[in-house]
């Protein structure tokens, strides 16, 4: 059975200092646990215990029940040449502000060496997760055929739904590609926003969203909703983030892993652990039976993640404990799972991944297969989509202005 409890996340001082800036940046590999997992090896009921602890529970027991894969090939990944470049020529000069916020970040990883005694360990953690490499900005669903990304909703009976939607995102500040670097003008007090537009079912096409994220810690979200049916756009309220989106299983904190704001949560670096992920999608969308999200021919890979456990400072916030497994070199979650008030089980994630090339030929990650599954409710959600890196949009494509348009007629393709 191999090995895969959590470690103390800061080995002896010594090796501390001999691993110095690759042990956060993702610029190379930690010595692996002992895990007797190798490339070829099939897992399933008969030895489901090889990678008990490795996947979610609900994963877990489909193996028991059937469920069979090959372990393959870790493939290498990094970040791009610029965001790496970036994190060595700033991270020295960025610190925590009093209420948790990030102070002189330029761009790249804020935080990519550790202190074995630092007590802020888990922010720290928190804040290169949410700063990790995403482009300067990216259509979800731009790479793929449609344009689109697709959700398949799955029943607890096995019935299913689709919806469609195109979602594009802007780093206004941070940007290590694209001009203006590193920020817009008149920007930097924004993070990122975000345009989305429903596509599919009827009932919901044409619902558009503005969503702004401000670096202020005590600034709220802006998050505005083109609503057709009433011809109105209207401010949503905080409390909006828990809204589950729609025929999905996902909340608007769901996107990407986690969304919720930095500074609104509490965190706890619980370690490392070796994990199975997928970062070599071969099949697009994946080869799965109808009824059922796993996929029927896709290898998984050990990964070495970091473990952060996210609780937030509202205790009336709607999920009051979520686990993040973070891909050590490219700080992207493999697995994620959401706890609720009782400690049981609730929602399970597991993202995969595939190589998709820039315009100057680097191969970066594109978030490809994200799978939630409510082990409360029974059912799931298998978002499929490639997304398109730095395309260039403007700020001011993320305005009121473009819902006014899309309340006229228009539309944000």
């Amino acid at each position: 059975m191999p090995r895969t409890r959590i470690r103390n996340l800061f080995p002896p001082f010594l090796l501390i200092v001999a691993l110095g800036f690759c042990f956060f940046s993702g610029s190379s590999e930690l010595p692996a646990a002992e895990v007797d997992l190798k490339p070829g090896d099939t897992i399933g009921p008969q030895n489901w215990q090889r990678v008990q602890g490795m996947v979610g529970e609900n994963l877990l027991n489909r193996i028991k029940q059937g469920y069979t894969f090959k372990i393959k090939e870790s493939r290498p990944r990094r970040d791009p040449k610029e965001f790496l470049e970036a994190t060595e020529k700033h991270s020295g000069r960025v610190s925590l502000g009093p209420n948790g916020q990030l102070v002189n970040y330029v761009a790249g990883l804020p935080f990519p060496k550790p202190d074995p005694n630092d007590s802020q360990a888990g922010l720290k953690l928190a804040w290169n997760f949410s700063r990790r490499w995403l482009g300067d900005d990216h259509k979800e669903g731009g790479g793929t055929a449609t344009g689109k990304a697709v959700s398949n909703i799955i029943e607890k009976d096995g019935s299913e739904r689709r919806s469609e939607l195109i979602r594009y995102q802007i780093f206004t500040r941070g940007r290590v590609t694209l001009a203006p670097r590193p920020a817009f003008e008149g920007y930097d007090h924004i993070e990122w926003m975000n345009l989305r537009a429903d596509e599919y079912p009827r009932d919901t096409s044409g619902t558009t969203t503005l969503e702004i994220r401000y670096i202020d810690p005590n600034r709220e979200d802006d998050l505005y909703i083109y609503v057709p049916s009433i011809r109105r756009v209207r401010r949503a309220p905080p409390i909006q983030r828990c809204a589950t989106l729609a025929p999905t299983e996902f909340i608007w904190d769901d996107v990407n892993s986690f969304n919720g704001k930095v500074t609104d949560f509490n965190y706890k670096f619980l370690g490392e652990k070796q994990m199975l992920g997928n970062f070599s999608q071969q099949h697009f969308p994946l080869h799965r039976k109808t009824g059922d999200y796993l996929a029927l021919d896709e290898g998984w890979e050990v990964v070495n993640t970091y473990v952060l456990e996210v609780t937030p400072k509202d205790p009336s916030y709607c999920y009051p404990k979520k686990t993040l497994f973070i891909d050590r070199l490219t700080h992207q979650a493999v697995w994620v799972m959401i706890l609720d008030a009782k400690g049981n089980s609730w929602k399970e994630q597991s993202n995969t991944f595939a190589p998709v090339k820039l315009v100057d030929g680097q191969e970066v990650l594109s978030s490809t297969s994200p799978i939630i599954v409510n082990m409360q409710n029974g059912r799931s959600t298998l978002l499929a989509s490639t997304r398109a890196f730095n395309q260039g949009y403007q700020p001011t494509f993320f305005t009121l202005a473009t819902l006014q348009t899309v309340m006229r007629g228009g539309t944000v393709r």
